[in-house]
């Protein structure tokens, strides 16, 4: 499991790396503490996350998917047809991974408890 980085250690290691930020934090300590939190925060925060390029087409392909798989079985079974079940499959593989997009993440939600 991943180490959770905190606003405090982020501090520390830019007082370290930088002996004017000291000073700062002597004299007004919300500038460096707001920083060291929004860098916290940036580090726990996967890029991937942040692209939404990503979350664009993975939408429009599993969409995709799931309205062929469903167009294609109304159309089979119009014609009199049996639907595959690997038909079956994909579609609701489709359907459960944009439930899956969709649905917030478990993890890392111990704040309202």
């Amino acid at each position: 499991m991943q180490k959770q980085l905190r606003s405090a250690s982020e501090m520390v290691k830019m007082l370290s790396a930088d002996p004017v930020a000291l000073d700062r934090l002597k004299t007004d300590p919300i500038p460096v503490l707001k920083a060291a939190a929004a860098k916290a925060e940036d580090a726990t925060t996967p890029e991937y996350f942040k692209d939404r390029t990503i979350y664009r087409i993975a939408v429009i392909v599993l969409g995709s998917l799931a309205i062929i798989a469903a167009l294609g079985s109304i159309i089979l079974v119009v014609i009199d047809k049996t639907t595959p079940e690997v038909l079956v499959a994909l579609g609701s593989a489709g359907v459960g991974a944009l439930v899956g997009l969709f649905a917030p993440s478990p993890v890392g939600n111990n704040q309202n408890r």
